[in-house]
């Protein structure tokens, strides 16, 4: 009797084992998410993919979760996680997700995308952050490998690089949005140009200044960069040409009128050796011929600066624009008279102390204005030392 009894006791125990196991389920991936057993879910949907690869929906959770776990982390730990999120969407794409899975993908990606990217523009305008810049540059990356044709996280990515002094690595961004577009947006070539031009490489600068826009003169921020290309370059003659046509357009603005001024003195300048040249070779046709296209290229220089100063009395910096003009011309002046036929250097050398004059004028100006500064004074005090020895030479 015993033993009938342990066996039907046996088999109750057996019955209920096996309705017990039958009725305790494994948790859904979407209970697993829901109490944050993020892990366990991804366990689980790397089990039934194993099993059936074809499942898109399953991807898509799988991208989900991935993306909070991202969220969950600081910015600079998200990259592997992001890349994990984009490699499942692209995945679930590529089983034959339906019309509406990929527009919840789509959904998904730009709001990972924004979540980023706002963040960045954030931390961009906060001033309070001494890493601001660095800080903005991980969100901008972050959104971008989010949304690989995102032009504006780009462009803000570029320009937390320059901020941070990186300026190649802002080169490198800009270029990559080339190739993002067919039509690339102009100041993409703008910015393109001012950075080249800021690394000191003056004929790349012009390269994109140009294709930033081919009617240069209608952009006043394109074409001044150009013109500090030309100039970077020593190309005086590009930029006196340029510089002529945004004056013309802007007859009011003193800063074009001063930088115009200062490249026709450079021609000058250049005008005055070949002048030199011609003396020493003692060619008296081309002397009267290259002084006279001197004595007229000065005049043009020094009518641009004065009328730069004319609209801006009180900016030192024109007025020290004046004073450096004169003094270096004058000293062309006298440098002539070295070579010079004998015929010609009186009245060079009176030309030269006619400048000097000036040249006092101006850096008395500069001294009145700033007493403590002793490269002034100096200048000047040297300035009536030559007037002295070249007057007694008369």
């Amino acid at each position: 009797m015993n033993y009938s009894l342990l066996t039907r006791l046996t088999g109750l125990l057996l019955v209920a084992g096996f309705f017990y196991s039958c009725a305790t389920t494994q948790p859904s991936v979407d209970e697993l998410a829901a109490n944050n057993n993020y892990q366990q879910a991804l366990e689980l949907i790397q089990q039934k993919l194993e099993n059936n690869p074809e499942q898109p929906a399953l991807y898509i959770q799988k991208g989900k979760i991935t993306a909070t776990l991202a969220h969950n982390k600081s910015p600079e730990q998200r990259a592997d996680l992001y890349n994990s999120t984009m490699q499942a969407f692209t995945n679930a794409a590529g089983y034959n997700a339906t019309e509406n899975q990929l527009a919840t993908i789509d959904s998904l990606k730009q709001q990972y995308w924004k979540f980023e990217h706002n963040a960045g523009l954030r931390v961009f305008e906060n001033q309070a952050l001494s890493d601001r810049y660095e800080a903005a540059a991980i969100h901008f990356s972050n959104a971008i490998l989010i949304k690989e044709d995102a032009l504006s996280s780009y462009k803000n990515l570029a320009i937390a690089h320059y901020e941070r002094g990186n300026i190649d690595e802002a080169i490198n961004n800009f270029k990559a949005t080339e190739e993002l577009v067919d039509n690339v947006p102009l100041d993409i070539y703008e910015n393109l140009g001012y950075l080249y031009l800021e690394k000191g490489n003056p004929d790349q600068a012009i390269y994109y200044y140009t294709l930033a826009d081919q009617q240069v003169t209608d952009n006043f921020n394109i074409s001044f960069g150009l013109v500090n290309a030309y100039i970077s370059k020593r190309n005086h003659e590009k930029a006196v040409d340029l510089l002529e046509m945004l004056v013309d357009q802007n007859p009011q603005n003193s800063t074009l009128r001063n930088v115009y001024g200062t490249q026709l003195y450079e021609i000058t300048a250049t005008i005055m050796k070949d002048l030199r040249s011609a003396y020493q070779n003692h060619d008296s046709s081309m002397v009267e011929q290259i002084r006279f296209e001197a004595e007229g290229m000065g005049e043009l220089a020094e009518t641009q600066l004065i009328e730069s100063f004319k609209r801006d009395t009180a900016n030192t910096d024109y007025v020290e624009s004046l004073a450096v003009f004169y003094n270096n011309l004058a000293a062309q002046y006298f440098a002539l008279t070295n070579v010079a036929f004998e015929t010609d250097i009186q009245q060079l050398n009176q030309k030269g102390l006619s400048l000097v004059d000036l040249a006092i004028r101006y850096y008395s100006m500069l001294t009145e204005a700033d007493p403590q500064n002793s490269e002034y004074s100096t200048k000047l005090a040297t300035l009536h030392t030559i007037k002295e020895n070249r007057s007694t030479t008369e």
